[in-house]
């Protein structure tokens, strides 16, 4: 009987298996897919290098740099190109850079004169006494409403392809709720964050690998070997006086605990009859369609080729897409010689029906909006879709709720552990590190 059964082998899964194998522990780690990585999915067509999750991996602690030098991969980390730090705003059908710093703050012409006047007044805004309270509406009380509009609406998009009235201040952007919280402001927590961090020794980076982001899950699935069973996924646990009993479509495995590192809606399923309380409220997390659009073209095609990392793109535009990725001026080797990729986002909590078009339609409109707005002379040279019918778990107003019950199951049946990217945050980074504490737990 092995110590462990880890259900589920995204990036999550992967790395507490790792690290409880390090331990010198017996782990059995059961997925149901013939792949490793979960949503990150990197994939190499016609020599466009295309990544279907997170197209980068910032590394924000030193649990996601450790994992990399154990995996053999710190040399081969490439870093994002200088460029990538130029990021723009859509505004009136125009691209404007975001702000970059004080001296850009003041001149931008992102923000009208009343606007930064308005961002002036941030530090005398009274704290909310609100146990929780929405993006819309926290960024609105304390930046005004054109900051809210042009800056912080499309950054959510950007990263949770939600909807900012209805996701979570408290749990989606942590460290800006508790700046408030604990110094007042906004402003003036974040600068004290930032001298904080100033003072460490470790700078956070933005990295990929030559071949895309699934180096990193597949050296973890070489080095479990055996350990990882692909093609079966876990169809119930049961609990036993010994532990539990986890079946599959072929075999039956027993362990004493157990770590679910599937998706909520996933989770939720095996549930029912051990945890029914938890099971419902996971059920009840949403997750957006998202549709990730590829397209090729000509440098050649374009009077000025794009630069940076890419381009957001605020509600109040109208617009089909969410937002432009440049991925080859991020990252080399991500197109053939002379040629650039684009990676178009569209869907997300706000424009749901993306996941009731087809592949076709879908294209169709990525490339209309593409052509109005970056206006490349000619049809794009390469086009490939990846359709997620769920894709980011969404931290919305009230989110503390789920975290509690997630905290009591566990706290009441022994053996049970939960993690992934609905719990303790999304980014892979985050992922990484919360799998990385869970191991050292419990061993």
């Amino acid at each position: 009987m092995p110590d462990f059964i880890v259900i589920g082998a995204g990036i999550s899964g992967l790395t507490v298996a790792h690290k409880l194998v390090q331990s010198g522990k017996d782990v059995i780690v059961l997925e149901s897919t013939g792949e490793a990585g979960g949503k990150i999915l990197t994939e190499r067509i016609g020599g466009y290098l295309l990544e279907a999750g997170p197209n980068s991996l910032r590394i924000e602690n030193q649990e996601t740099f450790d994992l990399i030098e154990e995996c053999g991969l710190a040399e081969r980390i490439i870093q994002a190109d200088p460029a990538s730090k130029k990021r723009f705003i859509l505004k009136n059908s125009h691209w404007i850079k975001l702000p970059s710093g004080p001296g850009e703050a003041i001149t931008t012409t992102l923000f009208s004169i009343g606007a930064k006047l308005r961002v002036a007044l941030e530090p005398f805004i009274p704290r909310t006494k609100s146990e929780d309270e929405s993006v819309a509406s926290f960024v609105s009380r304390r930046l005004g409403q054109e900051v809210f509009d042009h800056a912080a609406d499309p950054f959510i998009s950007g990263i949770y392809a939600g909807d900012p009235h209805k996701l979570s201040m408290r749990h989606a952007f942590g460290l800006m709720w508790q700046a408030e919280q604990e110094h007042g402001s906004l402003i003036k927590g974040m600068m004290k964050n930032r001298s904080k961090a100033l003072k460490k020794s470790f700078r956070p980076k933005v990295i990929s690998f030559p071949e895309g982001l699934s180096e990193l899950t597949s050296v973890l699935r070489t080095s479990l070997g055996e350990r990882l069973r692909l093609h079966e996924g876990a169809l119930h646990v049961k609990r036993t006086q010994n532990g539990f009993v986890v079946s599959t479509s072929t075999s039956l495995f027993e362990a004493k605990t157990i770590i679910f590192a599937l998706p909520a809606y996933d989770v939720a399923l095996m549930l029912e009859s051990i945890a029914p309380d938890l099971s419902k409220t996971l059920s009840n997390i949403y997750y957006p369609p998202v549709a990730v659009v590829y397209l090729g073209f000509r440098k050649e095609q374009f009077s000025q080729v794009p630069e940076g990392f890419g381009g957001l793109i605020p509600s109040k535009e109208y617009r089909k897409i969410l937002g432009i990725i440049f991925s080859s001026s991020n990252f080399s080797n991500r197109a053939p010689d002379g040629n650039l990729l684009l990676t178009i986002i569209m869907g997300g909590a706000c424009q749901p029906d993306i996941a009731t078009r087809t592949n076709e339609e879908i294209l169709k409109v990525a490339i209309a909006e593409v052509m109005d707005l970056l206006k490349p002379n000619g049809e794009p040279t390469f086009q490939h879709v990846k359709l997620w019918n769920r894709a980011i778990p969404q931290y919305n107003v009230g989110f503390g709720a789920v975290l509690s019950a997630i905290d009591a199951t566990e706290l009441n049946n022994s053996g049970l552990h939960f993690i992934g990217n609905y719990r303790g945050g999304i980014s892979m980074g985050a992922c990484i590190k919360n799998a990385t504490e869970l191991a050292k737990i419990l061993v």
